[in-house]
C-alpha cells in the first residue's frame, strides 16, 4: 500500500478512532494487518497518518515526584559507609578507576577500570548520562558484585577529581 486512497472511508475513521484512543505508530501498523488485513511496514504506516492527517495523541510520561529533603547539618549526616547499599567491596572485588586525559569522542567523562581478576575495561559517560563500558577481553562480564564495586570506585573518583 503507497496511498490513503485505497483505503475506504470507514477503515480511515477506525484508524482516527485508535489514534484518539490514544495507539502508538506500532499498535496502530498491527491493527492495520490484524483487524483491515492492510500490511504496511512502519514507515508506510507512518507516512499514511501524515498523508490522513492524522496525528497521534503525545506520550504523556509522568513527572518524577519531588521529595523535599530536610536540610541536616553536617555532624548529623551519617558516614557514606553506614548508608545501606554502600558498604565497602570486599578485598577481592575491588577495582581501580583511572580516568582519561584525553577524552573519549562523545564522552563527558572516560577513562579505565581494572577489576581484581586482572581484566580491564574502558568506561565513559555520555552526554545523556549513560555509563558504557568496553571490555579489554569480549568474554569478559564483570558480575553484579564487580558492577557495584566499579560504580563506588568510579564514584570515589569522581568526587576526587572535583569534577
Amino acid at each position: 500500500m503507497s496511498t490513503a486512497k485505497s483505503l475506504t472511508d470507514e477503515q480511515i475513521e477506525t484508524i482516527r478512532q485508535w489514534a484518539e484512543d490514544g495507539a502508538e505508530l506500532s499498535d496502530i501498523q498491527q491493527r492495520l494487518a490484524g483487524d483491515l488485513e492492510v500490511k504496511v511496514t512502519y514507515l508506510e504506516t507512518r507516512f499514511l497518518l501524515e498523508d490522513l492527517k492524522i496525528e497521534l495523541k503525545p506520550v504523556e510520561v509522568p513527572e518524577p515526584e519531588k521529595v523535599e529533603e530536610p536540610e541536616a547539618d553536617v555532624a548529623e549526616t551519617p558516614d557514606e559507609e553506614t548508608l545501606p547499599g554502600s558498604e565497602l567491596p570486599a578485598d577481592d572485588e575491588e577495582v581501580m578507576v583511572t580516568v582519561d586525559t584525553v577524552l573519549r569522542p562523545g564522552a563527558l567523562i572516560s577513562g579505565q577500570a581494572t577489576f581484581s581478576s586482572g581484566k580491564t575495561a574502558a568506561w565513559w559517560l555520555d552526554q545523556a548520562g549513560r555509563l558504557g563500558m568496553d571490555p579489554s577481553d569480549p568474554d569478559f562480564r564483570p558480575s553484579d558484585e564487580q558492577m557495584r564495586s566499579f560504580q563506588m570506585a568510579l564514584q570515589r573518583t569522581i568526587q576526587e577529581s572535583g569534577m
